[in-house]
């Protein structure tokens, strides 16, 4: 143990007496400050506890009472007070106002000490030498949720403590919501008789007019009006609003957070570098989600720009390094997610049935219904590998054996109506259709060795995550006359 705790716990002991009788206050000398040189910030963080619960006695609810010995003085009942403790500091149960006052003065200055007894002058009594208190207690904030507490050493006679006071209403407010935080930073010095606090607050500190404690209520409306503009809120306002927005009311407040961090992300690591600590159910989700969203909504240079952020960002202090794991930790579920979503936007609609492209697992028919029982050999792929061909309500499908024994299917086409793409497409749909739900389509005279007798094709292959994908509508006299969605797996139409 610490010699600077040893003197406090020297302290206890000695306050308590022998039987279990409190006896005269052995006050810190300089001596024992001297010893300070080795205080931590562990020993700081356990000093701060033990004084909240001390303070706490005065401001928000007595130590143990006793309520069968009582006794009254002015019109006002008090209660013996049971054995109380503020780990490792234990007030017992034959104590009195002297020894009361003397635990104060262990841990605070004498102001903060005289107010504490002067704002609540008849909260405890001295009968016969032993404590008394009376019966009451103004109860906790009900609007805070948590806290946590930091210490960080200013110079060697002076430590601050911060203490972030965290809300979040949703519980029973909902749809309504007071969500941020509130801090308070409490100084600790070395003085003549031993390190004080100078200033303190209560355990439940939280100000709820604080600039970073927010007040929202959740509509089908999605964000609202009342808040200002998207633009004129800041990070963290954002942040506090997706802790519980969902489904498309999130996506407005989520895009313009996201981009801002790709944009700035010093300004975004700074704002929500309290998240890390917070106990906020979904904080996970809103640190992670500049990471989801741009790979989910944005292009190639969204992705470059986020990349580099990942790779060459500085972390100022631990919580920013906390957010710039989570965010690196979410990289790859976030990339694997996109392919996933970006290949299953490669698929022909028919009989009720998804057919994509991509990787197929367990064999043929995979999970398909209705396939034809056995597809047809289709001689063998640039690789030597088994190629297949069946055809399904409509669509002509082709595929590869791969070496590992799943197979992928490369190419699937269609000429006739009713199988359409998961944009809606289908062969009779006009040229103007194709350009107002594929607005990148790009025009070419022709496409592979069969154009299909078609004037030309629009082709749409977004890259990114889609790699070598493309859907290819080939128009005849205006009219989608085939549709041919194709994986070609090592190079790209418009590359």
């Amino acid at each position: 143990m610490r010699r600077m705790l040893l003197s406090v716990f020297l302290a206890a002991v000695l306050l308590t007496g022998c039987g279990g009788q409190m006896v005269e206050q052995i006050p810190s000398t300089p001596e024992d400050a001297d010893t300070s040189d080795t205080l931590t910030e562990a020993d700081v963080l356990d000093l701060y506890a033990t004084a909240s619960s001390i303070y706490d006695w005065f401001d928000l609810a007595p130590p143990s009472l006793d309520r069968t010995d009582s006794r009254t003085e002015d019109g006002v009942t008090y209660y013996k007070v049971n054995e109380a403790s503020a780990p490792p500091i234990t007030l017992t149960a034959q104590a009195g106002m002297e020894q009361l006052r003397g635990l104060v003065d262990l841990f605070f200055s004498a102001e903060i000490a005289d107010a504490l007894f002067s704002e609540s002058p008849e909260q405890f009594r001295d009968f016969d030498g032993i404590l008394y208190a009376t019966d009451g207690g103004r109860g906790s904030n009900l609007y805070l949720l948590d806290k946590a507490v930091t210490a960080e050493q200013v110079d060697a006679d002076h430590w601050t403590v911060t203490v972030t006071f965290y809300t979040d209403s949703w519980a029973f407010e909902e749809p309504s919501a007071t969500v941020g935080y509130s801090q308070a930073v409490l100084d600790l010095e070395r003085t003549a008789d031993g390190w004080k606090f100078t200033s303190f607050c209560p355990s439940d500190g939280l100000d709820l007019d604080a600039e970073t404690v927010f007040q929202f209520t959740y509509t089908d409306e999605g964000f609202p009006a009342s808040l200002g503009s998207l633009e004129d809120c800041s990070d963290l306002k954002l942040a506090c609003w997706l802790l519980h927005a969902d489904g498309g009311y999130s996506e407005g407040p989520s895009d313009t957070l996201t981009r801002r961090f790709l944009e700035d992300p010093d300004t975004w690591f700074e704002a929500l570098s309290v998240f890390p600590d917070s106990p906020w159910e979904y904080a996970d989700t809103v640190m992670a989600a500049p990471v989801n969203d741009t790979y989910a909504w944005y292009g190639q240079e969204e992705q470059t720009r986020l990349e580099e952020i990942l790779d060459t960002y500085v972390p100022q202090n631990e919580q920013e390094q906390f957010l710039l794991d989570t965010l690196r930790a979410a990289r790859e579920g976030a990339i694997e997610r996109a392919t996933e979503d970006a290949t299953a936007s490669f698929c022909l609609v028919t009989e009720g049935q998804f057919l994509s492209l991509g990787r197929k697992e367990g064999g043929y028919p995979w999970d398909y219904e209705g396939l034809p029982e056995t597809p047809q050999s289709a001689g063998n792929g640039d690789n030597g590998e088994a190629g297949f061909a069946f055809s399904f309500g409509g669509v002509d499908v082709e595929y590869v054996e791969t070496d590992d024994g799943d197979d992928l299917v490369y190419r699937m086409t269609t000429t006739a109506p009713g199988p359409h793409t998961l944009g809606g497409i289908q062969v009779g749909d006009t040229e103007d259709n194709v350009k107002a739900v594929y607005t990148g389509a790009v025009q070419m005279k022709a496409v592979g060795e069969d154009p299909f007798g078609a004037d030309y094709a629009l082709i749409y292959e977004p890259g990114g995550l889609s790699h070598c994908k493309h859907i290819a509508f080939f128009i005849t006299d205006g009219v989608v006359s085939a549709i041919q969605v194709e994986d070609l797996m090592d190079g790209r139409l418009l590359g």
